[in-house]
C-alpha cells in the first residue's frame, strides 16, 4: 500500500496552495515571467472517533489508504487528493464489507475533515468542510467537537480569574466554527449543559499562537462492560 498518511498536519505550504487554488492570478510580475498553474488538490483528514469499534481500514474507491490499522482516536493529518467525487468506506481491517460508506465530492483548494463516529453498531461518517483561515497574530484557532455518543449536550469553558465561555450546548456530532483565543495554556472545564455538573477537567492545555486546533470530546460517559474508552478530551493540531 502507498504511504498516504502523514504524521504532520496541514502545513504552511498547503495553506499557500489553498490560497493559490482559491484565487485566479490576473497579472504577472513582468512580461517574460509566467506563473505555473497550481496543481489542483483538495485536502482531506480522517479521525477514528467510534469508542467501541476496533481498528478500521479506510477505503478510497476500493483502495486502502492507511498503511497500518487505523486505531481509535487516531488523526491522519491532511492528505492531498485530486478534487473529485470519491467512494469512501470504513471497514473492518482486511475486509471489504463497509461499516459505513459515503460518496462526497471534494472541491479544489478546500479542506475537509472526516470522522468515524457513534457506536460500532451505528457507525456514521461525519464530513465537514474546514476553514483554512490562519488565526491573527498571537491568537490560536480552536473548534470544539462532541463525539461522545452517550454524553449530554456540553458547555466548555476555561477556568481561572477570567473565565472564557468557549462553547455552549454542544450536542453529539456537533462541530463548532473555528474561533480565536489568546495563544497560551488553559485549564478547561467540560460540563453537562443541563445540570452544570463538571464531567471533565483538562489541565495544562497549551494552544500555541498562530496554530489552529480541534478539541475533540470523545469516549463514553458511561462505558459498556469491558470498554475502557471513558469520556476524555483530545487536542489535535489542524494546521
Amino acid at each position: 500500500m502507498h504511504k498516504f498518511f502523514r504524521k504532520s498536519p496541514l502545513g504552511k505550504a498547503a495553506l499557500v496552495l489553498f490560497s493559490a487554488a482559491a484565487f485566479t492570478l490576473t497579472g504577472c510580475m513582468d512580461d517574460d515571467t509566467e506563473m505555473p498553474e497550481p496543481t489542483p488538490a483538495a485536502f482531506v483528514s480522517f479521525y477514528h472517533g467510534s469508542p467501541d469499534a476496533n481498528d478500521i481500514d479506510i477505503q478510497l474507491n476500493s483502495r486502502v489508504l492507511n498503511t497500518q490499522p487505523f486505531k481509535y482516536s487516531t488523526f491522519s493529518g491532511y492528505l492531498p487528493l485530486s478534487p473529485e467525487t470519491y467512494n469512501i468506506k470504513f471497514t473492518q481491517v482486511n475486509a471489504a464489507t463497509a461499516y459505513v460508506e459515503s460518496t462526497p465530492t471534494f472541491k479544489n483548494g478546500k479542506a475537509y475533515s472526516i470522522f468515524a463516529v457513534n457506536t460500532l453498531a451505528n457507525m456514521e461518517m461525519l464530513i465537514v468542510q474546514d476553514s483554512v483561515k490562519a488565526p491573527a497574530s498571537g491568537k490560536a484557532g480552536l473548534r470544539i467537537i462532541n463525539l461522545s455518543p452517550d454524553a449530554p449536550a456540553l458547555d466548555i469553558s476555561t477556568t481561572g480569574t477570567t473565565v472564557l465561555d468557549l462553547a455552549t450546548d454542544v450536542a453529539f456530532k456537533e462541530i463548532t466554527p473555528f474561533m480565536e483565543i489568546d495563544g497560551k495554556t488553559y485549564t478547561l472545564e467540560i460540563k453537562n449543559a443541563d445540570t452544570d455538573e463538571v464531567l471533565l477537567t483538562v489541565t495544562s492545555t497549551n494552544f500555541q499562537p498562530n496554530v489552529t486546533y480541534s478539541l475533540i470530546i470523545r469516549g463514553f460517559a458511561t462505558p459498556p462492560s469491558g470498554n475502557t474508552n471513558t469520556l476524555n478530551a483530545q487536542v489535535i493540531s489542524n494546521y
